[in-house]
């Protein structure tokens, strides 16, 4: 299946409905002219395409380690005759589902300005994918669906997030959708050398924040370790179904107290209805990002009892 031509077409048109390509506005119509003389786009090479790359702040290994392949590159002149644009391969394989998953790096130059970000398609089968827009900070700017045989793309949603840890392999990386990613020196120990330590804090802390002193399972050597948080009185609302941002949380029954929240985190991705990726702190160990579905530690925090909740 070969998606990669008509939906070039359709990714310069949700990048300019999102407002990533400038468009004409009143008040800059009289200047079109004289900004798009400034440079006459059929001059670009691929070089200023990848200078302006190297220019820009991305969000840590979001387009992998290695050097994109530019020697692959090629520009583009899209239909408006001005608008050129380069879409490089920088990773094929497979996503958290198992599915075959292509993420590529797409710079546009319009109106004598660069623009890029990264999309991932996910493919469900031949005749569907998932399309992700990622900023090249790692914000999450469109979701959609992408149809193959009409050529349709349907946009579900977009949504802007403060930071998302996304890891884009490059074709030079091996892939293991059960990887875990860990945040240096966050691990917070109940007992250092044999002390409690009242700044250790656990998941539910981390998502739905410190105790209250009234709760009845309230530890004071303790005072950040929430056992039992306080959902209700939160302001999150349960959902049937996950999405990128909700909070996931498992339950499980334990004698004399009841159902109690097992184990929170937030979900950091969705594939196919499917929680693929969850950020949480683990107990006393640091925060990590990692797969809920695969095996090893993580299964710890799997029951039959897995609620979703959105603000």
């Amino acid at each position: 299946m070969n998606i990669t031509k008509p939906f070039g077409f359709m990714i310069l048109a949700c990048m300019i409905s999102l407002g990533i390509i400038v468009g004409g506005c009143s008040k800059y119509d009289v200047l079109d002219t004289a900004i798009e003389s400034y440079q006459d786009p059929s001059d670009l090479e691929i070089a200023d395409f990848k200078n302006w790359f190297k220019s820009q702040e991305t969000a840590s290994d979001f387009v992998g380690t290695q050097e994109p392949d530019w020697d692959k590159a090629e520009i583009k002149t899209m239909p408006d005759g001005k608008t050129l644009h380069v879409s490089i391969e920088i990773y094929k394989g497979k996503n958290s589902a198992g599915k075959d998953s292509v993420r590529k790096l797409q710079i546009a130059y319009v109106k004598n300005s660069f623009t890029g970000g990264v999309k991932v398609f996910s493919f469900y089968s031949n005749e569907y994918a998932h399309a992700n827009y990622y900023s090249l900070t790692g914000q999450i700017l469109e979701e959609g669906e992408y149809y193959a045989p009409k050529q349709i793309y349907t946009l579900i949603e977009r949504h802007a997030v403060e930071w998302t840890q996304v890891r884009l392999k490059s074709g030079y990386e091996t892939s293991n959708s059960c990887d875990s990613v860990s945040v240096p020196g966050t691990a917070t120990y109940r007992k250092i050398n044999g002390v409690d330590n009242p700044n250790a804090y656990n998941c539910h802390t981390y998502v739905w924040g410190a105790p209250n002193p009234n709760d009845p399972y309230y530890e004071p050597n303790h005072p950040l370790w929430n056992n039992y948080p306080d959902i209700n009185g939160s302001g999150y609302s349960r959902e049937s179904t996950p999405k990128v941002g909700d909070r996931w949380v498992s339950y499980r029954y334990i004698s004399n107290y009841g159902i109690i929240p097992h184990h929170s985190a937030i979900v950091k991705e969705v594939v196919n209805g499917q929680v693929t990726k969850l950020e949480a702190k683990c107990g006393q160990l640091g925060i990590y990002t990692y797969n809920p579905n695969c095996g090893g530690f993580f299964s710890n925090y799997i029951t039959d009892d897995i609620r979703y909740y959105r603000k």
